[in-house]
C-alpha cells in the first residue's frame, strides 16, 4: 500500500522562518501605522478643540466636520465633536437671527434700539452670506463713527443742595 506509506520528505525550515518573520513583520507594521494614525488623529483633534477655545468658531467648525469620519477617536471625542458642531450651529443660529433684528429695527427707523442691541450682541464671525458680513462690517464701521450715545450725568446729592 504506497498510498498509505508516510514520505519521509522533511520541509524546508527555510520557509517556516519565512513565514514567521513574514506575519512578525506584517502584525508590527500595522501596529505601527495604527498608532501613528492614531496620535495623527489626536493630534488633529486638539487642534479643532485649541481653535474651539480661542473663539475661532468658523475654523473649528471645519475641522471638526474633517474629523467626524476619522476612525481612530475615542466614543468621547466623537461625542465632544457633534456637541461642539451643534454649539457652533446655535451660535450661527444666533447670529443670523441678530442680524435680522439689526436689519428689522433699522427699517424701522429704531437707530437706538439698533445700537442698543448692537453693543450687547456678540458676533462670532459666523455669518455664510458674503452679503450679510459686508453688511453687519458697514454697520460696525458706521457705529464706531457715531458719538457715544448720551448718558445722564450723576449728580451728588450734596451739591444739588
Amino acid at each position: 500500500m504506497g498510498f498509505l506509506e508516510k514520505e519521509d520528505e522533511k520541509k524546508s525550515a527555510f520557509w517556516d522562518w519565512f513565514i514567521g518573520i513574514g506575519l512578525i513583520v506584517l502584525v508590527g507594521g500595522f501596529t505601527a501605522y495604527y498608532q501613528t494614525q492614531k496620535r495623527a488623529t489626536q493630534k488633529r483633534f486638539a487642534a479643532a478643540d485649541s481653535l474651539f477655545a480661542k473663539g475661532d468658531f468658523a475654523a473649528a467648525a471645519d475641522a471638526y466636520e474633517a474629523l467626524k469620519d476619522a476612525s481612530y477617536l475615542t466614543a468621547a471625542n466623537d461625542s465632544i465633536i457633534y456637541d461642539r458642531l451643534d454649539s457652533i450651529e446655535t451660535f450661527a443660529e444666533a447670529e443670523r437671527e441678530a442680524l435680522a433684528r439689526l436689519r428689522t429695527r433699522l427699517g424701522a427707523g429704531d437707530s437706538a434700539g439698533a445700537r442698543a442691541d448692537f453693543d450687547t450682541l456678540t458676533f462670532r464671525g459666523l455669518l455664510e452670506d458674503e452679503d450679510d458680513r459686508a453688511w453687519l462690517e458697514s454697520y460696525r464701521a458706521a457705529v464706531a463713527a457715531m458719538p457715544a450715545p448720551a448718558t445722564p450725568l450723576a449728580t451728588d446729592s450734596a451739591s444739588s443742595r
